[in-house]
């Protein structure tokens, strides 16, 4: 899978965090798209095929620029990408917060573009 978040035209570049113990399996996986949601400090786009067991690495609290691989504790076959470019509601007004744990594999740098995707539009990783 290709570096790169597609959306409406444009393009913002993923670095991978290669000391991930899963970052591997979800290069390997086809491209992921669906649709996004934005929260307010937090893009994601939920998949339902993307099934990576968590090995110990996850956390709840993250920076500004991660990415992250979610999991739903309530729906077994929901999981996510999560794109965290600000405080989110979940967060204590110093950190990105996730609902629910994750694991960061990969960094972002343009926080000003990835605010302004809107709930709705399609977003492709790959």
């Amino acid at each position: 899978m290709n570096s790169i978040l597609y959306f409406e035209n444009k393009q913002i570049e993923i670095t991978w965090n290669n000391s991930s113990k899963i970052i591997e399996a979800i290069k390997n996986a086809p491209s992921l798209k669906g649709e996004a949601n934005n929260i307010g400090g937090e893009v994601f786009f939920y998949q339902y095929d993307l099934d990576i067991p968590f090995n110990g690495e996850e956390k709840e609290v993250f920076d500004v620029g991660d990415v992250v691989y979610w999991r739903s504790q309530t729906d077994a076959k929901k999981f996510g990408i999560l794109f965290m470019y600000g405080n989110t509601s979940y967060g204590d007004g110093t950190k990105p917060q996730t609902s629910s744990p994750g694991i960061k594999i990969g960094s972002f740098k343009n926080l000003s573009a990835l605010s302004t995707i809107k709930t709705g539009i399609i977003l492709k990783l790959g």
